[in-house]
């Protein structure tokens, strides 16, 4: 598999309002685009029809990456990531040409375990998964159905 710069860093923290405040005014990111998890009401998640991902976000596109940071807002894996590690990455997406399933694969037969999300719209169609290489390489490769 060839995969190429980093295009995404997904940042679980604590607090959004706070977070988007250091990245705009000390850091000089911005604007940010304000978002939640509504898109994921009613998609299958999981194996499970789910109410969605319950988060608040914002997103920082440049021309070449993006920066999401996300706060949990209920149960979710955002959620127990942070009350294990803390804030901080969570998850990244390397520019690839290489098609979802292959990707999935590939984490699969590397760490012996399932993606770590899975969404999908309720045709079965993939949406989303975080790809499991943490134990292995440190890391949970999003990447897109879509």
């Amino acid at each position: 598999m060839k995969f190429n710069e980093i295009f995404h860093l997904g940042v679980v923290v604590a607090d959004l309002d706070k977070a988007v405040k250091i990245y705009t005014e000390e850091l000089g990111y911005g604007p940010f685009e304000m978002g939640d998890g509504a898109f994921f009401a009613d998609k299958i998640i999981n194996g499970e029809i789910g109410p969605g991902l319950p988060m608040k976000t914002a997103t920082y596109r440049s021309g070449t990456y993006e920066i999401e940071l996300i706060e949990p807002t209920g149960p979710s894996i955002y959620m127990d990531f942070l009350q294990k590690n803390g804030p901080g990455i969570h998850h990244v997406i390397l520019k690839t040409d290489e098609k979802y399933a292959d990707v999935v694969e590939m984490a699969r037969r590397v760490s012996g375990r399932p993606p770590k999300l899975e969404t999908k719209f309720p045709d079965g169609t993939p949406i989303v998964a975080y790809a499991d290489l943490q134990d292995e390489a440190g890391l949970l490769l999003e990447i897109s159905g879509c």
